[in-house]
């Protein structure tokens, strides 16, 4: 990690280099907000997209943050990605606290971080088990108070997985880190409708927009895990998966239809909305 370019409160660094303080309210409370951005051959992917969340974020948790800086770290990250693939972490808190207090002071310095991360995305269908949703009822804020995910993927990963699709009361919500979609039996694209427990993803819309019009038009709404057994194909969206289909969901009768022409048209679909998007950000 020594050679990744990182910047802390406006100053550039390395990121092994960066020192936070253990006051800072990202990590005595997860007090804090992040945003990922995946690049290109060093082209953004919906960069306003993720900025508006990130604005969002900031909204729905008071956070008096001065974006126009903001921007400015971002840009100064995004030149170490030049002709590469990668993806920015940006995460935001409400400061440092003199002394640890669930009661914040009204005049902390906002905490900005970032960092810029040369990666190959992956592309292979990958496993997952299914948990119960026990995070807390906000999801809709990109917190990094993310416990729970951690909780329930480390024990999927000692199942072999490498994600975990999420339920309450026997209706779907999203992925670990991940928004779902999947064909039901009649050949339906579905996803579960957008609430506070679901993440407005950013790859999750490109998806909805691409299929629009098509006869895969996604239909967003209630999700019954029980659809699941009867699925051709389940997929995962994401900034740093793309669409990924699943191959194995432990916990349900689930058996992916090898080669389904149906997702094989969906990815097609995507591909060409991404380039698309890609194209726009030059």
């Amino acid at each position: 990690m020594t050679n990744i370019p990182a910047i802390y409160q406006g100053k550039l660094n390395t990121l092994d280099q960066i020192m936070v303080s253990p006051l800072s309210r990202a990590y005595t409370f997860s007090d804090s907000i992040y945003e990922v951005i995946p690049y290109f051959s060093g082209k953004p992917l919906c960069f306003k997209e993720h900025f508006d969340r990130l604005i969002q974020s900031s909204n729905l948790m008071g956070l008096n943050v001065n974006f126009e800086v903001v921007a400015d770290d971002i840009k100064e990250l995004a030149a170490n990605l030049i002709n590469q693939d990668g993806y920015i972490y940006y995460q935001i808190s409400r400061g440092l606290d003199v002394v640890r207090s669930h009661m914040y002071q009204e005049d902390l310095e906002i905490e900005r971080f970032g960092y810029a991360m040369p990666t190959s995305f992956p592309t292979s269908a990958i496993s997952a088990m299914l948990c119960e949703d026990d995070r807390w009822g906000k999801c809709n804020i990109k917190s990094t108070s993310l416990l729970a995910n951690v909780l329930a993927m480390n024990k999927a990963k000692s199942l072999g997985c490498q994600e975990v699709v999420m339920h309450r009361d026997g209706f779907m919500t999203e992925a670990g880190a991940s928004n779902v979609f999947y064909f039901d039996s009649t050949g339906l694209v579905r996803t579960s409708s957008i609430s506070e427990n679901i993440l407005p993803g950013v790859t999750r819309s490109i998806v909805i927009e691409a299929l629009k019009d098509t006869p895969y038009s996604v239909k967003e709404g209630s999700c019954s895990i029980s659809d699941f057994n009867d699925s051709p194909c389940i997929w995962l969206t994401s900034s740093t998966k793309g669409i990924l289909p699943l191959n194995t969901l432990v916990g349900t009768d689930y058996k992916p239809e090898e080669n389904y022409q149906g997702y094989l048209d969906v990815a097609e679909l995507f591909n060409s909305a991404m380039q698309s998007h890609l194209s726009a950000s030059e």
